[in-house]
């Protein structure tokens, strides 16, 4: 156990690898994000800091922390905050911790709307299923261009999004809604890309998610029936009603789901273009497809001329 003195950080590290090691996680990364987060300094200065002393307080807190960890609390949970691209967003039970794959489905919204910036147009973002906001929030960012909806049935989940919104100076680009799916937004609004990370595991799948996960994160956010595609099944049914002739819909999926989704798609007569991308570990992961030209599914949209 650590004790109520001071330490180095080198020491602390040292300590916490030992007693990660009975969690099975990542325990070199958990540690030094910890220690990162106590020092307030990024992991790569770590090194750097070996020598340097925690103050009783830091070792205190660090202890407190690796005590949790140790319970298989999440690590983001644990310190409050987890990193999204270039965003440092704070985290709790709420909402799900923040994850590379959807980094990457962001990352494919965003290859979009810069390849149609010469339209010189404000293209209006539709983001289902918010949480934390990271999605809305690194596209408001990233793509100061567009204008961002984002939705949630959990008001809880969107106290935490609107204050992540207030610290990274972003308030005034995103509109948060209270809804479930696009309940949130009117029969007649339409967008050029809706985009999602819904939940997309399968009830029967809960016992082979690793412990952190499956006792600690909200299970509304994780679970979507018993084959995990309630909610990819109702997004892409409404989607054709509220995309604009042309818009993108961008989901992040499954691995076992993915082209499964995608197949509902191919051939069928609102959608076009349709792609399934890899994540970083080469898994199927980013669904992305056009809505077609032409008569939709809701009649407001039939004789569509735009685009």
């Amino acid at each position: 156990m650590l004790r109520a003195m001071a330490l180095t950080v080198a020491l602390a590290l040292q300590d916490a690898l030992t007693r990660l090691e009975r969690v099975p996680s990542s325990p070199r990364s958990d540690a030094e994000e910890l220690r990162s987060r106590v020092l307030g300094t990024g992991r790569g200065a770590l090194r750097l800091l070996a020598a340097r002393e925690l103050t009783a307080a830091q070792g205190e807190t660090f202890e407190r922390w690796l005590t949790r960890r140790e319970a298989g609390e999440p690590v983001q949970y644990i310190t409050g905050r987890a990193a999204f691209r270039d965003l440092d967003l704070a985290v709790d039970s709420r909402v799900l911790v923040p994850r590379p794959e959807t980094e990457g489905l962001v990352e494919a919204v965003l290859v979009v709307l810069a390849a149609e910036r010469t339209r010189g147009e404000m293209p209006r973002v539709l983001d289902l299923g918010t949480g934390s906001g990271a999605i809305a929030l690194a596209l408001a960012q990233e793509a100061p261009h567009a204008r961002v909806t984002a939705v949630d049935a959990s008001e809880g989940a969107l106290q935490v999004a609107r204050a992540n919104a207030e610290a990274c100076a972003l308030a005034d680009r995103v509109t948060f809604v209270h809804g479930d799916w696009f309940g949130g937004v009117a029969e007649d609004e339409r967008f050029e890309v809706v985009v999602s990370n819904p939940p997309y595991i399968a009830e029967s799948d809960a016992d082979s998610l690793p412990a952190d996960v499956r006792d600690w994160e909200p299970h509304e956010a994780l679970f979507s029936g018993p084959d995990g595609l309630d909610a990819p099944r109702e997004i892409v049914d409404t989607a054709p009603r509220h995309l604009v002739a042309g818009g993108l819909l961008a989901l992040e999926l499954s691995e076992s789901h993915a082209h499964e989704v995608a197949a509902w798609l191919e051939g069928a007569h609102d959608w076009r273009d349709v792609r399934v991308l890899d994540d970083l570990s080469g898994r199927p992961r980013v669904l992305l497809a056009r809505r077609e030209r032409g008569p939709a599914i809701a009649p407001a949209q039939w004789g569509e001329e735009r685009r």
